[in-house]
């Protein structure tokens, strides 16, 4: 479906992302995923799981993510988990809002060539939303904010804090390049 190095710079990329969307919830500025037009969605009292954030994306179609991975709605239902950027197809979205990654009802891995176009379509489609979004926390609050999110991190960043508006942007175009009908192999595979 992914070749293994592209892969591999999709987990790492995804990894931080999903570290500093974390994070951005407790900005002391206030949450930048509301700020930015998510919706949370609360987990209601007694229901275990996470709290669910989702935007609509321009062109239709709709993100919804966890703490456990991203859900992107944009013609197939693809979920990408967080320990890993492997696509899963949903045999559909889920009506109500879910707080757990087995409530998202059953998946399969992308089999077929449309199926595996659709997920690539997902990561592709997700990379770009988050390379938009990374530009925006920047000019929002600054990038002293996203360099602060990175260094509290346990492990160390693939990527510097300044780059991954533009990380993710490669990795979109890399994810598109597959199905364009030529792939660009001679293309630095390095920094995601």
């Amino acid at each position: 479906m992914l070749p293994c190095e592209l892969l591999r710079d999709g987990a790492r990329l995804f990894d931080v992302s999903m570290w500093c969307l974390g994070r951005d919830v407790l900005c002391p500025e206030g949450n930048l995923l509301a700020r930015r037009g998510l919706v949370r969605h609360v987990r209601p009292e007694g229901v275990e799981g996470q709290s669910a954030y989702t935007v609509d994306l321009p062109g239709g179609g709709r993100l919804v993510m966890w703490g456990f991975g991203v859900l992107c709605e944009c013609g197939e239902a693809v979920f990408v988990p967080r320990d890993g950027f492997t696509p899963r197809l949903l045999d559909a979205a889920p009506a109500q809002p879910v707080f757990r990654a087995q409530d998202l009802g059953s998946w399969r891995e992308p089999a077929t060539a449309p199926e595996r176009r659709a997920a690539r379509e997902g990561l592709a489609t997700l990379a770009g939303w988050l390379a938009g979004y990374e530009a925006w926390v920047v000019e929002e609050v600054g990038l002293e904010w996203r360099r602060t999110c990175v260094e509290v991190r346990r492990k160390a960043s693939p990527v510097a804090p300044d780059t991954l508006s533009s990380a993710w942007r490669r990795l979109a175009s890399r994810v598109r390049s597959l199905d364009s009908g030529f792939n660009v192999c001679a293309a630095p595979g390095t920094g995601a």
